[in-house]
């Protein structure tokens, strides 16, 4: 297995689908690999790849932080997954339709002016990406401030009912992020760290990395030129040169790099330890009942979700993020691979990543 994976890592690199790689396969307790290879950063400066590189895990945030958070308060009644999201976050009654009238709302019907458009979603719909709501906008063209994000995001007609249809949707999970902070009275960062990383000692994990951290991260993309092409170049204040140690996701640094959709960084080793919690029965962090709740696949038309993570296969857990990183897990053999890749350095329109994907995991779990 070792010189399969090695072999295809380093095929990729030279194919150009990405710089570099972080791996880390876990059987049980033990360690089967843990290599880095390529290169972490090709611009400004040609940096190699280390086995403690902090990546940018991008969406990795939704389960790791948003998924787990969830499922931890419901489980001390701190929260109900079945209650409507305004219950928990008020502010989302507080916008003005229409924001953006070209979107449709379900069954075809224009909204009202004023007319409040979620009172029938709940935390599980926003969990499992069965909300209606559309898979992402750019809040930040939209919402003037931070403070502007719930009322705005209040006012985007849902695609579809709730409960429905699986659509992968970002604007849930920001949504889920700031209802987080509202529940607990605290930064979603502070309650990550409180909640998962500090009792699972990761401590090379967390949002906004500090700058000594900055040699050790992943870079990605040149001037976020992927999002600037998405909106069809419109003005907006861009970052420019390659972005290193600050969130890549554009929706989630207009939130101060602090959001549900995106902004953990994080290294394979840290990784490792989330893993190896899960495939534990949820440790100290989750309950065993609660660990299989991530595994109930949401009877919505579409892709087979489950709370936070994609479940391909009925013992598996799996998530990816735009950066190039990914996570597997098969809870039945307590067997997790975790690739993570700088692919989107220097330019987000790298090609391959999911064919690799797809023969990393045949190697390590066999097919399907």
């Amino acid at each position: 297995m070792k010189k399969s994976i090695s072999t295809l890592i380093e095929s990729s690199i030279t194919e150009k689908v990405f710089p570099g790689a972080a791996v880390y396969i876990l059987k049980d307790e033990k360690v089967l690999y843990h290599e880095a290879l390529g290169f972490r950063s090709l611009k400004p400066k040609r940096l190699p790849m280390q086995r403690d590189t902090v990546f940018d895990l991008a969406s990795l945030t939704k389960p790791i932080v948003v998924a787990t958070l969830c499922l931890q308060l419901a489980a001390t009644g701190e929260l109900s997954l079945n209650t409507p999201a305004h219950t928990y976050l008020p502010q989302i009654r507080d916008g003005i339709y229409p924001a953006i009238g070209y979107l449709p709302c379900f069954a075809g019907r224009i909204p009202k002016r004023g007319e409040y458009l979620f009172p029938d979603v709940t935390l599980l719909h926003l969990l499992t990406h069965t909300s209606g709501l559309p898979a992402w906008l750019p809040v930040y063209l939209r919402a003037a401030s931070r403070a502007d994000v719930v009322p705005y995001l209040g006012t985007v007609p849902l695609e579809s009912r709730p409960g429905q249809k699986v659509v992968y949707s970002c604007l849930g999970y920001i949504l889920l992020g700031e209802l987080l902070a509202n529940i607990t009275s605290q930064p979603l960062d502070a309650v990550a760290h409180h909640r998962i990383f500090a009792p699972l000692n990761m401590e090379q994990t967390r949002f906004n990395p500090p700058p000594a951290w900055r040699a050790r991260c992943a870079a990605t993309e040149d001037s976020n030129s992927f999002e600037r092409r998405m909106v069809n170049y419109q003005r907006y204040d861009w970052r420019e040169g390659v972005i290193v140690g600050e969130v890549h996701d554009e929706n989630a640094h207009f939130l101060g790099g602090v959001s549900g959709n995106a902004g953990l960084f994080s290294t394979t080793t840290d990784l490792g330890k989330f893993c190896k919690m899960l495939m534990a029965g949820g440790g100290k962090i989750l309950r065993p009942e609660s660990v299989a709740a991530m595994c109930q696949v949401t009877p919505a038309v579409g892709e087979r979700r489950a709370i936070g993570w994609s479940v391909p296969e009925d013992d598996m857990l799996y998530h990816t993020g735009f950066t190039g990183t990914s996570i597997r897990i098969c809870l039945r053999r307590k067997l997790a691979a975790i690739l993570l890749t700088n692919r989107v350095h220097p330019d987000a329109h790298r090609q391959g990543i999911i064919a690799c994907r797809n023969r990393f995991h045949e190697i390590v779990f066999g097919r399907a």
